[in-house]
């Protein structure tokens, strides 16, 4: 009787095509394995650090650039697919990309209108504008040059705080309004944001960042020496800032003051009536822009258009003696 060979079965988990146990891993646990994302603990850590130290070179490189006392808070991190965290900005935000070299290629950052229509009030020469009385608005072009600056300071900032690897150069791409898209195959990469409060005055408006999950874990943060930070020589894009809003235009007005008149007599004017200079001599005018004082001004004509010739800068003792004596 010939002998049979029994053929042993072929056990269920084998397959010809790779393995079905690893198609079958959770997405989110093989990011893990490879990587792309780490446990909250450590993101939060890293997100700490890295929040401190861009928060203490923005603060002192905008406020020496801007004229004014620039307040950076940390308040909030997050952690999710990218197109979660995106789709988490405000309608009424700018946005730029943003990259460092030898370090991290896709950054997004956002800030809120309100903030960069502030800073432009103060670097064409104007006080500090009241939060509660600026509204969120469509921006100018000079102002989102101005916020394409401000970004890239915050990009270099951002850089300032990786100790190892080196990066390299901070780029900021054009700032836009328009709510930002993940290019496609990247809607998933874990990603962390982190969320700022910047203070001017009295405008506060929140600023964000986006980027992977991925150089954050593999870096090394920069650390505080002697609790102090350094201080920073004046940056490129301060330059760049001053610049630009040099450029701009702006609006000049002249005051010129006329004759005391009542309440009553001001009801009763008619169209064709005169009313006379309070001045006998050279009239005087005084010269503003965006609502601060400027100049005194002598008002004439030369051929048919009426002008004024600069004076001497306007001081604050000089409304004083106007006040204190009049005439």
């Amino acid at each position: 009787m010939p002998e049979t060979v029994a053929k042993r079965k072929r056990p269920e988990f084998m397959s010809d095509g790779p393995s079905t146990a690893i198609k079958s891993l959770d997405a989110a646990l093989l990011q893990r394995m490879t990587g792309q994302s780490g446990d909250r603990e450590t993101l939060e850590t890293q997100c700490l650090m890295l929040a401190e130290m861009t928060g203490l070179s923005l603060a002192l490189n905008a406020g020496k650039a801007i004229g004014e006392p620039v307040d950076v808070e940390f308040d909030s991190f997050n952690a999710g697919p990218r197109s979660q965290l995106l789709a988490e900005f405000d309608v009424n935000s700018v946005v730029c990309p943003a990259y460092i070299d030898g370090w991290c290629d896709d950054i997004t950052l956002a800030a809120n209108t309100v903030f960069v229509i502030a800073v432009m009030e103060c670097m064409l020469g104007g006080a500090i504008p009241e939060g509660k009385k600026l509204k969120p608005r469509a921006l100018s072009d000079i102002e989102l040059d101005v916020s394409s600056i401000l970004f890239a300071q915050f990009a270099e900032s951002l850089k300032s705080a990786i100790a190892d690897p080196q990066p390299k150069a901070a780029t900021a791409g054009q700032a836009t309004q328009e709510q930002p898209e993940p290019e496609e195959g990247t809607e998933d990469t874990p990603c962390v944001m982190l969320t700022f409060q910047l203070r001017l005055g009295s405008v506060e408006a929140p600023f964000l960042v986006v980027l992977p999950q991925r150089p954050l874990l593999k870096s090394r943060i920069a650390e505080r020496e002697d609790g102090k930070p350094a201080k920073p020589e004046r940056p490129s894009w301060a330059r760049q800032l001053t610049t630009q809003v040099s450029h701009s235009h702006v609006l000049l007005e002249a005051r010129i003051s006329l004759n005391e008149l009542t309440l009553g007599e001001v009801a009763r004017l008619q169209t064709g009536d005169v009313l006379p200079f309070d001045d006998e001599g050279g009239v005087r005018t005084l010269l503003s822009a965006g609502g601060k004082e400027l100049f005194w001004c002598e008002f004439g004509k030369a051929g048919n258009r009426y002008t004024v010739r600069v004076q001497e800068p306007h001081r604050r003792e000089h409304e004083l003696i106007k006040d204190i004596a009049p005439g």
